[in-house]
């Protein structure tokens, strides 16, 4: 009989934490939600038993805190000549599929994964990529979630292993890290330094164009078999926005 395993992939959604732009959540409990209520509707509190149905409300919310879904509209606005597609246009049938992670945890924060890098990681599983693969990189940044400097902490996949996969038919690749690329701050650092100019997010723009989607701030990659499972990754539907929050699990069949 075959039975199947669930492993999460997802961080959660966390208020403050060590990010460059951190969520800012408020809480109410049901007794303070139900004298909200009263006041603003001019009721006694006792005819709702002094409580009603706790809510939280979010002040300020990124589409790309926590585990999240880049569209490619994200980080272009064509793809092969087309309208690139934002997240709410996003086939659902590119949203699941059979997924392998590699192990790049060796690769120092702030360094390139090349395609050099990609080949010998696949190699070293004995695998081969195919069409319609869930791509996963392991860097180990995200056990330093919601820390400080938590966004700086993982080597970034350059273009060249970017369009790699996107030859080897790859539509969804996802990353245990606030960014496919270099961090943001390390990449402008550079820029400012007079290095690495025209190289700015160009693993993000490589997969713009060639149609990719990524998933980042992943989470118990090491969890799962280097291949032999599913990926489950639908986004929220948030009209013409470039990314959105994504609860992304994965099935291992155990026999």
């Amino acid at each position: 009989m075959t039975k199947q395993r669930i492993v999460d992939l997802s961080l959660p959604i966390i208020d403050g934490g060590g990010f460059g732009r951190p969520a800012r959540l408020s809480y109410y409990d049901h007794k303070q939600r139900g004298k909200i209520m009263a006041a603003t509707l001019g009721i006694d509190p006792q005819d709702i038993d002094h409580r009603a149905n706790a809510m939280e409300e979010f002040s300020f919310l990124t589409t790309h805190t926590g585990t999240h879904f880049d569209a490619p509209y994200h980080y272009t606005d064509t793809t092969k000549g087309e309208p690139a597609l934002t997240v709410d246009l996003i086939p659902l049938e590119w949203c699941f599929g059979p997924g392998i992670w590699l192990d790049l945890s060796h690769k120092a924060p702030g360094t390139d994964i090349t395609a050099d890098d990609i080949k010998v990681a696949v190699d070293a599983i004995q695998y081969k990529i195919c069409p319609r693969d869930i791509v996963l990189v392991k860097t180990g940044a995200g056990a330093s979630y919601g820390q400080d400097s938590c966004d700086n902490m993982n080597a970034g996949m350059t273009r060249e292993a970017t369009l790699w996969l996107a030859d080897n038919g790859v539509r969804l690749v996802g990353i245990d890290a606030c960014c496919w690329d270099r961090p943001p701050e390390l990449q402008l650092d550079s820029i400012k330094k007079g290095e690495r100019k025209g190289r700015y997010m160009e693993g993000h723009r490589a997969a713009g164009n060639r149609g990719i989607c990524i998933l980042e701030w992943l989470t118990n990659l090491d969890q799962l078999p280097h291949y032999g499972f599913t990926v489950y990754a639908f986004p929220v539907k948030i009209e013409r926005a470039g990314g959105s929050w994504v609860r992304v699990v994965a099935i291992v069949e155990a026999i």
